[in-house]
């Protein structure tokens, strides 16, 4: 552990208000923002010289890592010889390359893939693959998606609609019908058992997903989406195991397709090519996005099983859906150049086993009093901070102001990192996810542990955090 996190020899950083940054429109006018501006492996620097240590990978989506001389190549030589063709009117060699390579990484049964730009649309075409899927087979009633508290599937109407993540949604609430939530089925806020209980109180969180599609009307409820892992609205939170074996029996038993949102977990990032094999479950769907560009091109993902494709195969209009970017050449070939990175590097294996190593090296941040929860799978973790062990009641500086200190001091100590929260009442409650590259090795997990340390220890001074717990 560093002791004193004044030690490291930073260059000064001077960002940039966002009142002033060129023409772009911030996300927040109010902020000051550091540049980044070159990236190699798994360091960034930013406009004034300072190397940070990816912990967050870019968005959780630098997958495996900055600056590959391969994917570069692939997309020149894509743009030099077509750089877009309209989906809508024909195919490309790129997309028809990449999605048989996806047929390839996928489980069993899932033969196609829709592609897109982003996690948020490969939710939507998921949700609206699912309403066709009933309309065609004569349920023309089912249109309802339940979905869980403390989730996030998007920042589109429908993938905001599915989420349960109200600091994300709630200034637009108006505009979106609010699906119906189950509970979060996380162990270490779990409604029914305080995280203790195991594999039988996975079976409970599931059997309430049953009475709420009998409450909706099973005649009404086209799908049951969840992540396997849960990412910006409950950083690396997984349900007890029993869960999702559960689901799956419910969802079979009510005509309700299963979507797993892999948008965050695909690809990986778990230890596992999708994060639903963890568990012995086959979904209808999976979604995905972030991780199987590597950052390099915006891009998503649909993933129908062949029991709900075989469904649009005899229409004679087929899918009643699309956008202009669907199946890009562009994106397609870097998504091709980065899954074929992933299994020539074995990196989904190394995401499994150096993974396994961070999650050991995590569990030091018990040490201090203000940890409540160390969670997570292979290179997906997170930490969860209270004021109280026992009640696990959120600190007192919840929000912005932890949250901000968490990150300043990231910077300080020459780590990114990714604070969040809102997640106990709406309002309260901070954590934070460490997800870097699945190419790093231990050396580079000892050195993230380090930086973390130091990063925590230093918001501890600033707030106060341990002596406002004596």
């Amino acid at each position: 552990m560093t002791d004193d996190p004044t030690t490291r020899d930073r260059r000064s950083r001077n960002p940039t208000p966002g009142t002033d940054l060129g023409g772009m429109f911030p996300r927040v006018f109010e902020k000051d923002y550091v540049t980044i501006v070159r990236g190699e492996g798994h360091t960034v620097w930013d406009a004034d010289g300072n190397d940070y240590l990816d912990a967050i990978s870019g968005n959780q989506n630098v997958a495996i890592g900055h600056g590959v001389p391969e994917v570069a190549q692939a997309a020149k030589t894509q743009i030099e010889t077509l750089e877009y063709t309209s989906s809508m009117l024909f195919a490309n060699e790129p997309a028809q390359a990449f999605t048989a390579k996806i047929a390839d990484f996928t489980p069993d049964g899932f033969e196609h893939t829709w592609l897109v730009s982003s996690g948020s649309e490969a939710n939507e075409s998921a949700v609206k693959m699912a309403r066709q899927y009933h309309v065609e087979r004569g349920n023309e009633r089912k249109y309802k998606v339940i979905s869980r508290r403390r989730s996030y599937h998007g920042n589109t109407g429908i993938a905001m609609a599915l989420s349960g993540f109200p600091a994300r949604k709630s200034m637009m609430e108006p505009l979106y019908e609010d699906f119906p939530k189950a509970p979060s089925a996380a162990p270490y806020r779990c409604e029914l058992c305080g995280g203790e209980a195991g594999r039988d109180c996975g079976v409970r969180c599931a059997d309430a997903v049953e009475r709420l599609i009998q409450d909706e009307g099973p005649e009404n409820v086209a799908a049951f989406i969840a992540e396997p892992v849960t990412g910006a609205a409950n950083a690396a939170a997984s349900p007890h195991d029993g869960y999702f074996e559960r689901i799956r029996e419910i969802c079979d038993e009510y005509d309700v397709l299963f979507i797993v949102d892999e948008v965050m977990t695909g690809f990986g990032r778990t230890g596992e090519n999708f994060a639903i094999e963890h568990w012995d479950v086959t979904p209808d769907i999976i979604t995905s996005a972030k991780g199987m560009s590597g950052g390099y091109s915006p891009i998503g993902a649909t993933m129908p099983h062949r029991r709900v494709s075989d469904v649009f195969e005899g229409l004679e209009n087929g899918f009643m859906h699309g956008h202009t970017y669907c199946f890009n050449p562009t994106s397609a070939a870097i998504g091709l150049a980065v899954l074929e990175y992933i299994e020539d590097h074995d990196l989904v294996a190394n995401a499994r086993e150096v993974g396994a190593y961070l999650g050991k090296r995590c569990e030091e941040f018990d040490e201090y009093e203000f940890v409540g929860d160390v969670r997570g799978k292979g290179l997906m973790r997170g930490l969860e901070f209270v004021a109280d062990r026992v009640t696990k009641e959120p600190l007192a500086q919840t929000g912005s102001e932890f949250q901000s200190a968490l990150f300043e001091a990231g910077l300080d100590n020459g780590i990114l990192t990714y604070p969040s929260g809102s997640h106990v009442d709406g309002t309260r409650g901070d954590h934070t996810l460490i997800t870097p590259p699945l190419t790093i090795d231990r050396g580079v997990v000892d050195e993230l542990v380090e930086r973390m340390h130091a990063t925590v220890t230093q918001v501890d001074r600033e707030l106060s955090l341990s002596t406002a717990l004596d």
